[in-house]
């Protein structure tokens, strides 16, 4: 009885002064290593959002998104729904070069029938980053084909200053 009495009291100190021991010994190791790094490196990012709803559309659209030199990394991502026809995606570079794309297509017509309405939403996402993207206006394509529904482009850029 006295034994477990002993380790249920050892297991209560630990617990109450284990965590603050490990604690206070990774701050002061972490102050200095945080002290030292931000004197030497600051970073900024921005993100931005853009919404084009489509409806029975075959309108080919371009978004732009300008890059500069401070640019450290740019992730770009395309994302849709759409509810019928076919839509492709392209990211191109400022030199023209495409850097990626996709395609989705709505597969069932709508219909109506004596039995009822079909109808269906088709999803596709597309995420690429670059590390020390060229600099200039890299160009998002949309290319539809009487397409109904919403494709949102995301772009995030990182810089240090």
């Amino acid at each position: 009885m006295k034994t477990s009495i002993k380790i249920i009291v050892l297991v209560m100190f630990l617990l109450g002064s284990g965590p603050t021991l490990f604690a206070q010994r990774g701050s002061n190791s972490n102050s200095n290593h945080n002290s030292n790094h931000n004197n030497n490196h600051n970073c900024s990012s921005s993100s931005t959002t853009k919404s084009i709803s489509l409806e029975d559309s075959s309108k080919n659209e371009s978004v732009t998104i300008s890059v500069t030199d401070e640019v450290k990394c740019l992730n770009i991502g395309v994302s849709s729904n759409i509810s019928s026809g076919a839509l492709t995606m392209e990211i191109y570079n400022p030199e023209g070069d495409k850097q990626g794309n996709f395609s989705v297509e709505s597969e069932l017509n709508s219909s109506s029938s004596n039995t009822g309405k079909s109808s269906e939403t088709v999803c596709g996402q597309l995420n690429k980053t670059f590390k020390e993207p060229m600099k200039g206006d890299w160009v998002i394509k949309l290319k539809p084909k009487k397409v109904t529904g919403k494709v949102q482009i995301h772009s995030h850029q990182a810089s240090s200053n």
